[in-house]
């Protein structure tokens, strides 16, 4: 090997700095595009551990450029040779792991877009870091799980907002009422997060209760609506405060007026008003499933987005009414570690009714994948290292 990856200890702006470098073995030379990312990320309180992390991902594809005889620099690089390096060395001949394959494209693209910036490169990033079908699903399956940091496997339970909406499209029951109505349960589970015993039981959801808040809501000028809710746990079950967003709210309001004679005392109740048995909620999203599948199944050769989309259901097992649950608290998580909304992360906790504060670590964590922030991925995963012995929410492990 050419190079050689060194932690040190510098000093700038009157601080010590710890971080990585990366030099030529023989003559202690920095590669001075590496470096100079390594130590602008230090100096941006990236922990060691993670900059270092990020030294010998950087290092890996420095030592190929110095092996290929026909790449003089990293500004040589094109799309296909960087395709062949993701693909051939680090998934074929390394056998590495579909998140750590993840962690390699990001890690280089923002790399590649700093170097640059910072003018020590003279090309932009420049690469679709493409790779095989194969490695696209290893890849997939992996993405959000490195050590514990993904133990429920989040990344085959996420639902798009394209896919939910693509599901509603297939509730295709006749009766006008049962139809609105199991939109509205299929939305509560996705856009409220709640858990399908929840929505059907009389617990939860009386028309008594809508009312009153809609009625605390205009009186405070509020768009969403906020409910109580009886969910899971001991001594009767746990209370919590759910929010049924803007758009959620006034399909609720407009189904009520106009099915006053079927609702008599919730929400979600069968035509004559009786409640609905607690399965009821999965029954409806199996069903949905199952005619998405059987319908798009028969246009795939004459419809490439049906073929893509069938092909997506058909392997996402995990793709059940309970994740739709799951999806709202990685979609919630996401608002909270963009910074778009002032929320912090105990937000997502209250909303669930997680009773363990790592269970919501790790939805963030997964929320911090796929929006592709390496920056609060490793500070995450590091408060999640940190509570590796302390107990998580249960209801994880068995759905």
């Amino acid at each position: 090997m050419k190079y050689l990856q060194k932690t040190v200890q510098i000093n700038r702006d009157g601080r010590k700095v710890k971080t990585a470098v990366i030099a030529n073995r023989s003559t202690a030379a920095l590669h001075l595009p590496a470096t100079a990312y390594l130590i602008n990320k230090s100096m941006k309180g990236l922990k060691i551990k993670s900059v270092e992390k990020y030294a010998s991902i950087i290092l890996s594809l420095i030592e190929e450029v110095e092996f290929d005889p026909e790449i003089d620099s990293l500004d040589d690089l094109n799309d296909s040779t960087m395709s062949a390096y993701l693909q051939k060395v680090l998934y074929e001949e390394r056998g590495i792991s579909g998140n750590s394959l993840n962690q390699h494209k990001q890690t280089l693209s923002n790399f590649f877009s700093l170097a640059f910036d910072m003018g020590y490169l003279k090309k932009p990033n420049r690469f679709t870091y493409r790779i095989s079908d194969a490695a696209e699903l290893a890849q997939a399956k992996s993405q959000g799980r490195e050590r514990s940091l993904d133990p429920y496997r989040l990344s085959e339970k996420y639902i798009p907002a394209k896919q939910f909406n693509l599901l509603l499209s297939f509730e295709a029951s006749k009766n006008p009422y049962v139809r609105a109505r199991n939109e509205i349960i299929l939305r509560l589970g996705y856009e409220v997060g709640l858990r399908a015993s929840e929505v059907t039981s009389f617990e939860n959801l009386s028309i008594a209760a809508i009312k009153k808040s809609i009625n605390d809501s205009e009186e405070k000028k509020l768009n969403e609506l906020e409910l109580g809710i009886l969910g899971k746990g001991g001594n009767g079950g746990k209370q919590r405060t759910v929010v049924i967003p803007p758009a959620l709210k006034r399909k609720i309001q407009r189904f009520i007026k106009a099915n006053k004679k079927h609702l008599k005392t919730h929400l979600i109740c069968d035509v004559d008003g009786k409640e609905l048995g607690s399965c009821y909620s999965s029954t409806i999203f199996n069903r949905a499933k199952k005619n998405l599948i059987r319908k798009l199944d028969l246009e795939k050769d004459i419809n490439h987005h049906s073929k893509g989309n069938v092909e997506r259901w058909i392997a996402n097992t995990g793709w059940t009414f309970h994740a739709l649950r799951h999806s709202f608290a990685t979609n919630l998580a996401m608002e909270v570690i963009s910074g778009n909304k002032k929320l912090a992360k105990v937000y997502v906790q209250e909303r669930l009714g997680h009773e363990y504060a790592r269970t919501t670590l790790i939805y963030c964590h997964f929320a911090a994948v796929l929006t592709e922030n390496i920056i609060v991925q490793d500070q995450l995963s590091e408060e999640i290292e940190n509570t590796l012995n302390r107990p998580i929410d249960r209801e994880l492990v068995n759905v």
